[in-house]
């Protein structure tokens, strides 16, 4: 089950791809709609959300179920504008649904897991891969 925090991380995500969506051409609804669903994979398999949440919105014939997918994953061979906006907003958006900068969104996942954990040595390369993302620069 999805607890309290991770529905406020999920919701905060949701309206703040909403508020950029425009920054890049995206359907403000449809960026809403992406960050509601982007952690549905939880509720499938907790170790491997993004996989499971993807395939699951395949079956549904999403349109966004390979930023799905792929978010939160680094170097990855999928791109998209709407991944790139979901990446950024989830890397902003703390578990307690906070907008954080990018260094305390880091912490934050050092202090609910380790900084040798997969999950923040994925982040940390995330995070620097959108730092270098030209199209981001101006959200």
């Amino acid at each position: 089950m999805i607890d309290k925090n991770k529905l406020n991380h999920i919701y905060k995500v949701a309206e703040l791809m909403k508020k950029k969506a425009s920054k890049l051409n995206l359907d403000e609804n449809e960026m809403f709609l992406l960050g509601l669903l982007h952690d549905v994979g939880y509720e499938i398999d907790k170790t491997n959300h993004e996989f499971a949440g993807g395939e699951f919105l395949k079956t549904q014939n999403y349109k966004y179920a390979k930023e799905v997918e792929f978010h939160g994953v680094p170097n990855c061979n999928y791109s998209s504008a709407a991944l790139d906006l979901l990446n950024w907003c989830d890397m902003h958006i703390n578990f307690y649904g906070e907008f954080v900068s990018f260094k305390k969104r880091l912490e934050d996942i050092a202090s609910r897991h380790n900084e040798n954990s997969q999950i923040y040595k994925n982040a940390e390369i995330l995070i620097k891969e959108l730092e270098n993302n030209q199209k981001l620069k101006g959200l």
